[in-house]
C-alpha cells in the first residue's frame, strides 16, 4: 500500500511557482462537473481533493469524502487503496483530471498526488456486431484497451507476444496499442510502424479506422482499404502468428491488420475451422460473385446497347422485349436502377432495426414491381441488379465492399463508352493499379506468409 501521509506531509509550498490549485481552478474553470473538496486539514493546511465527477469512481471517492466529510482525515487517508502514488506539476494533473483520476494537494502548494480513482464506462463483452460468427470464439472486442489486450493474451499464451504502447493526439491524448509475435514480425516492418506512430501529429484519435488514414497520409489516398479492421481476438491472434503486426486505439473496438494484402479481405477466421475443400469452394464462390458484382451490370449495358451482334439472336430478342416501352437509353436505365439499391442499401444500414426491414421490402418489392410497372426500366435489368447487389453482400470485409459499389459505376460507365473493349480496359486499369499499390512496402497483389513459413 503506498505511504499517502508521507507523500501528503512532502507537498510544501514552493515561491518560485504558482499554487497548484489556482491553476486547476482556472483550466476547469467553465466545466461543471469539476469539484474542489475540502476533505480536511493537515499541520493546519487545508487538503483540497480535485476531480471529474463525470469520470471517477464514487466508490473510491468515498475513502476520503465519507458522509459528510465526517471522521479523522488520518484514518481515511490510509484506507486508499489505489494502484500506485506519484506526484506531478500543473501540466501532469490537468492531464491526470481529464483521464479520470484525482489530485491530492494543499492551497499553496505547487505539486499534488495524483490519485487512482477513475472509473471505465464501458459496455459487456459481447458477440461481434459487424461479423457474423458461424464457428469459432464468440467474444469481441470493446472500447476498452485494456480488456482487449486481455482478451488477446487469452488467445495466445506465449512470453512471445509483444505489446507497445504510446499516446497521440494533442487533446485527447488517446493510447494506441501496437501487438506483435516476435518470431514472426518483420523487424523492417515493426521499426517502420514504431517510427510512424511516433512521428503522428493530431489533435485528437476516435476509431481506429481514422487512425489509419493518419497512418497512411505520407502518401496519396488509396482508393482502396490498406488494413483488415476487424473485431475478432481469434482472427487477430491469426494474423500475430502470420506476422502482422496489430494496431488498437483505446476507445475503438476495432483492431488494424497491417499489412494487409488483397486477399486478406475475402478470408473469413471460418475458414480456418472446416474442411479445406469446403474453404477452397467458399473462396471460389467469393471470386465469382466479385467479378458478378463488377462486371454484370456492364456486360448488360455493353451486349444490349454496343456490341449487339455479340448475343445469340434468341438473347438479343429476350432483351429487346423486355425493354419495349421504355423510354431511357440503356446507361441511364441501369444507372437509375444501380443508384436506386444504392439508396436502398444505405436506408437499411442508418435506420433503426425495427424500420430497416420494412424500407428494404417497400424498395425492394413494392418500388421493384411499381417501377416494372411505369415502363422505366426492363424486367431483365431488375434481375440484374438484384444479383448485383447480392453479390455485393458475399465480401467479407465491409470496406471492400464499399470499394466494390463505386468502382462497378466506372465499369458501366466504360462498357457504355466503348463496350466490351470498355469494360477489358477497366478491367486492365483496375489490375495495373492494384500492381502498383504497397501496404507497408509489401505488394498489395500478394500472398503474406510469416518469417517462419518463408524459412521452411
Amino acid at each position: 500500500m503506498p505511504d499517502i501521509l508521507a507523500s501528503v506531509y512532502g507537498l510544501n509550498e514552493n515561491p518560485d511557482s504558482a499554487p497548484l490549485l489556482e491553476l486547476l481552478k482556472e483550466a476547469f474553470v467553465d466545466s461543471t462537473d469539476f469539484q474542489m473538496e475540502l476533505i480536511g486539514t493537515v499541520e493546519k493546511d487545508e487538503l483540497y481533493l480535485c476531480y471529474f465527477q463525470s469520470l471517477c469512481s464514487s466508490q473510491k471517492l468515498d475513502f476520503l469524502l465519507g458522509e459528510g466529510n465526517g471522521g479523522n482525515l488520518t484514518v481515511r487517508l490510509t484506507r486508499y487503496s489505489g494502484i500506485g502514488l506519484t506526484e506531478g506539476e500543473f501540466e501532469r494533473c490537468e492531464a491526470a483530471i481529464c483521464n479520470g483520476y484525482a489530485i491530492l494537494c494543499k492551497p499553496r502548494s505547487s505539486k499534488g498526488l495524483i490519485l487512482q480513482l477513475s472509473e471505465n464506462q464501458q459496455r459487456g463483452i459481447g458477440s461481434p456486431i459487424t461479423e457474423n460468427v458461424l464457428q469459432g470464439p464468440m467474444n469481441a472486442f470493446i472500447e476498452s484497451l485494456d480488456v482487449n489486450t486481455a482478451l488477446i493474451r487469452q488467445q495466445i499464451h506465449s512470453s512471445k507476444l509483444k505489446l507497445w504502447e504510446t499516446v497521440v493526439g494533442t487533446a485527447s491524448f488517446t493510447r494506441v496499442a501496437l501487438f506483435y509475435y516476435t518470431d514472426a514480425i518483420d523487424a523492417d516492418l515493426l521499426s517502420q510502424l514504431k517510427e510512424r506512430i511516433s512521428d503522428m501529429k493530431t489533435e485528437a484519435i476516435q476509431d481506429s479506422v481514422q487512425f489509419l488514414r493518419l497512418l497512411m497520409s505520407r502518401k496519396r489516398l488509396h482508393l482502396f482499404p490498406m488494413a483488415v479492421s476487424t473485431e475478432r481476438p481469434d482472427r487477430v491472434s491469426m494474423d500475430l502468428l502470420k506476422g502482422k503486426a496489430i494496431i488498437m486505439v483505446d476507445g475503438s473496438p476495432f483492431a488494424l491488420s497491417v499489412p494487409s494484402v488483397y486477399t486478406d479481405f475475402w478470408h473469413s477466421p471460418e475458414d480456418k475451422y472446416v474442411n479445406p475443400f469446403v474453404t477452397n469452394f467458399l473462396l471460389i464462390l467469393r471470386f465469382l460473385a466479385m467479378f458478378i458484382n463488377l462486371f454484370l451490370p456492364a456486360l448488360y449495358v455493353a451486349l444490349t446497347s454496343i456490341n449487339v451482334d455479340v448475343n445469340r439472336l434468341e438473347i438479343s430478342l429476350a432483351a429487346a422485349a423486355s425493354r419495349e416501352g421504355v423510354p431511357y437509353p440503356v446507361f441511364i436505365e441501369t444507372l437509375l436502377m444501380l443508384v436506386m439499391i444504392d439508396f436502398i442499401t444505405e436506408a437499411g444500414l442508418r435506420l433503426p432495426k425495427t424500420v430497416s426491414s420494412t424500407v428494404t421490402m417497400v424498395g425492394g418489392v413494392v418500388l421493384g414491381q411499381a417501377i416494372i410497372q411505369a415502363n422505366i426500366v426492363s424486367n431483365l435489368l431488375i434481375i440484374i441488379v438484384a444479383a448485383t447487389a447480392i453479390t455485393n453482400f458475399i465480401v467479407v470485409d465491409y470496406q471492400m465492399g464499399l470499394v466494390q459499389r463505386i468502382l462497378k459505376y466506372f465499369i458501366v460507365v466504360g462498357a457504355s463508352i466503348a463496350g466490351l473493349l470498355g469494360i477489358v480496359f477497366c478491367f486492365t486499369c483496375l489490375v495495373f493499379y492494384l500492381s502498383c499499390l504497397e501496404t507497408f512496402g509489401y505488394p498489395y497483389l500478394t500472398s503474406l506468409w510469416s518469417k517462419r513459413n518463408k524459412t521452411t
